[in-house]
């Protein structure tokens, strides 16, 4: 039950303690109110309204110094939500009137002052505190609601902006609506990009997911805009746009700026979400119809973050230069190596390519394409025909960091050698890989896995890449899949049923992920293997 506080004033004594007897009394009885102080005055009655915050006011209206009308217009100005109830020896209609313009709920004579009457009002003013906190609960969800369908609109608005498909005078109509304020002029565009998306959505479900990253959409807008107006969406999975205007009088001036500004968003989001990001900055640009140059330029300085730490801010001054002599001279050590790699060569043998992938500046994204192709061939070279050369493939493309790739290359090439040789999988992986089996109707997590087999959640999510190639989400949502075609060859299955039956509790999601294991639908992929 809602309780009321209270807070009495008046400077007679006697009629203090009539009030508290009250209280006394419907304290025994259970009732909503709670007396937590006394003033004497108005000016005593403000201070202790400033320390108690209390919900509701029992003031007298004739007192020495600051009368009761007085304290009420200061409150109003300090405490504008809290209730005020006048108690006054006085029926003057001069009084109410005051009192009622003011926005006091209650005016009550206090000769004869009667308990019910008190009561009355204070159930009265009770409701009244219950009606205002729901309705700004109300305002606060629909805000909210609004907030988020504005960053939904201002999403399309982008991607529509950088494909070309919107004009000059469509875009500053469009943008009045939604980015009110905001001018493209002298204005830059801020990459900002999770350093390690897969970790971030395995640790938390998608509803924290999203509270999140509106945090951080939050946190981005609050940096850029003390500097000027901003213009900021998730504008693809794990990565975030913002276009900024930025105040400066040169173009060097305008580099340290936006490295400063992204210090502080990377900071910020470290410090208050727990959150590792880079961030790739543009040139200082001009007019909507530079927007999508300053896009691709902020993306390829994010690229270059691939060869530094985490948590890198890369502004034009400090992008990389990457040559073809370095590309031609990479691709024919690396080239040479898968020549001379067979099952009997150890980890020494790999030690020189990873000295390569340091000492070498490619493109990233042309980088990443050749390992997973050198991978593939990897693969061939080593496995016999008898090995499903398909399943488990390493992909590289969602690798954001250098030591991301080395670390995955590494344990691609332990694997192969290791299922060259025939040996089996750790003891730990079996029986994690058991206990998921068990349980694939029931909602798994890593957590809960890991403590299965009493290890370290994070050893056991590296375990799964070193042993089996693929993250433990991935894992898990393939067996489901896998689980699914079983259940399929036996019998027709509604996709709801399917989705019940290994453990994934949303349709819709289910047949999303059903479509991007196997490329098709349930009906689609049944349709093809067993009724053609």
């Amino acid at each position: 039950m809602r309780e009321v506080t209270c807070l009495i004033v008046d400077d007679e004594p006697p009629m203090v303690q009539r009030l508290e007897t009250y209280f006394g009394r419907w304290a025994e009885r259970r009732m909503p109110f709670r007396l937590v102080g006394r003033a004497y005055s108005g000016v005593e009655a403000l201070e202790k309204a400033a320390e108690l915050r209390p919900d509701l006011i029992i003031t007298d209206i004739v007192m020495p110094g600051m009368d009761g009308i007085e304290l009420v217009r200061q409150l109003r100005e300090r405490l504008p939500g809290v209730e005020v109830i006048i108690l006054s020896a006085y029926s003057d209609f001069a009084y109410a009137k005051q009192a009622i313009a003011m926005g006091v709920f209650e005016y009550l004579v206090k000769v004869p002052l009667r308990e019910e009457d008190v009561r009355t009002a204070l159930s009265k003013a009770r409701d009244n505190v219950i009606a205002r906190e729901e309705k700004e609960k109300r305002l606060q969800s629909l805000s909210g609601s609004v907030k988020e369908n504005s960053y939904r609109l201002r999403k399309h608005l982008l991607e529509e902006l950088l494909r070309g498909e919107v004009s000059g005078t469509v875009m500053e109509r469009r943008s009045a609506e939604l980015v009110p304020g905001f001018e493209p002029r002298q204005f830059g565009c801020f990459a900002v990009r999770f350093d390690n998306y897969d970790v971030f959505c395995t640790e938390y479900s998608p509803a924290d997911r999203n509270m999140l990253k509106y945090g951080m959409l939050n946190i981005i807008e609050e940096v850029l805009r003390e500097n000027g107006s901003c213009f900021a969406c998730e504008l693809q999975q794990g990565v975030i746009v913002a276009l900024a205007t930025i105040r400066a009088g040169s173009e060097q001036s305008f580099d340290r700026t936006c490295y400063e500004l992204g210090e502080r968003i990377r900071d910020a989001i470290k410090t208050y979400l727990r959150i590792s990001i880079s961030i790739g900055v543009s040139r200082m640009y001009n007019g909507w119809s530079s927007a999508a140059a300053a896009y691709e330029e902020a993306k390829g300085a994010l690229e270059d973050s691939f060869y530094a730490s985490f948590g890198t801010v890369i502004t034009p001054n400090r992008r990389l230069s990457y040559s073809e002599s370095d590309w031609r001279e990479f691709t024919e050590r690396f080239e040479q190596a898968l020549e001379r790699t067979s099952s009997k060569s150890g980890s020494e043998a790999l030690a020189p390519l990873l000295h390569v992938l340091h000492s070498h500046r490619i493109i990233p994204g042309k980088l990443l394409g050749y390992m997973e192709s050198w991978c593939v061939r990897l693969r061939q070279r080593l496995l016999s025909a008898d090995h499903d050369l398909t399943t488990d493939v390493v992909i590289f493309a969602d690798c954001t960091h250098l030591h991301q790739l080395v670390e995955r290359l590494r344990i691609e090439w332990e694997k192969l050698h290791a299922r060259a040789e025939g040996s089996g999988l750790r003891l730990e992986m079996v029986k994690a890989m058991r206990f998921v089996e068990d349980h694939l109707k029931e909602s798994i997590s890593l957590g809960v896995v890991a403590e299965h087999i009493h290890l370290n959640p994070t050893y056991v999510s590296e375990l799964f890449k070193k042993e089996l190639g693929v993250n433990f989400t991935d894992y898990v949502s393939k067996r489901r899949i896998e689980r699914a075609i079983e259940l399929l060859r036996k019998r027709d299955y509604s996709n709801l049923e399917l989705a019940e039956a290994v453990g994934v509790h949303n349709e819709k999601y289910f047949c999303t992920l059903f479509k991007k294991i196997t490329g098709t639908s349930p009906q689609k992929f049944v349709a093809a293997n067993w009724r053609g």
